[in-house]
């Protein structure tokens, strides 16, 4: 197997770090001591922090979203109703692949996304803008799969059980080697975390004629 680039070194030690204490606590210079480069190695190959974070979205995102394409491509022409289930397993099965395939660079790119969004640090123009293509079904395939849902009720699940996929994937990868924890196989998991998704976003909307946002009384 070739040896990683001086490149690939600087972004995999940048994306294990910011995984592990976020994006404002380590610095540029940590990154290069971690990659054994030296201090002037990251400046030349992305020049500013902004830089290496997209470079570190883009490499991953750019294959997955080449895959979500390819399954949505796949739903539409099957030319049968596209239920909630169908439309956030597209979103969540081509980063279980990855984890699947290359279980290392998987969890540290879930780890990492997860805290990046923790930390307000996700850009979510990033891969609305530049990967329109794998996303633009989304809105409106789940606007016909979901009637009984205002757009505003629709976006705030939509938003919650992307957040939730996040942090439920990068608790499995950041557990699963951990001691005196046993985590389930990540088919297994997904499986359970697929299931608790649908289920959120197909809940019957509360009845707001009411005014009460608890049922059980003080």
């Amino acid at each position: 197997m070739p040896r990683p680039s001086a490149r690939e070194r600087l972004m995999d030690c940048a994306e294990a770090l910011f995984a592990d204490h976020g994006l404002e606590a380590v610095s540029l210079r940590t990154i290069n001591a971690e990659a054994g480069l030296s201090p002037a190695a990251l400046h030349y190959h992305f020049r500013t922090r902004e830089n290496l974070v997209e470079a570190l979205l883009d490499r991953r995102m750019r294959p997955l979203m080449a895959r979500r394409r390819e399954i949505f491509r796949r739903l539409r022409a099957a030319d049968e109703p596209v239920s909630v289930r169908d439309v956030i397993e597209v979103l969540i099965r081509p980063l279980v692949e990855f984890m699947l395939e290359d279980p290392e660079a998987g969890r540290r790119y879930v780890r990492f996304l997860a805290r990046l969004e923790a930390d307000g640090g996700m850009n979510r123009d990033f891969a609305s803008k530049r990967y329109r293509g794998a996303v633009v079904h989304v809105g409106p395939l789940l606007r016909a799969a979901l009637p009984g849902l205002t757009s505003r009720e629709r976006r705030t699940r939509v938003d919650l059980a992307m957040d939730f996929m996040l942090r439920g994937l990068a608790g499995w990868a950041g557990t699963i080697d951990g001691p005196g924890r046993a985590s389930p196989p990540l088919e297994d998991f997904s499986r359970s975390l697929l299931d608790f998704l649908v289920g959120g976003l197909e809940a019957e909307p509360s009845n707001r004629s009411t005014g009460r946002l608890f049922r059980i009384s003080a």
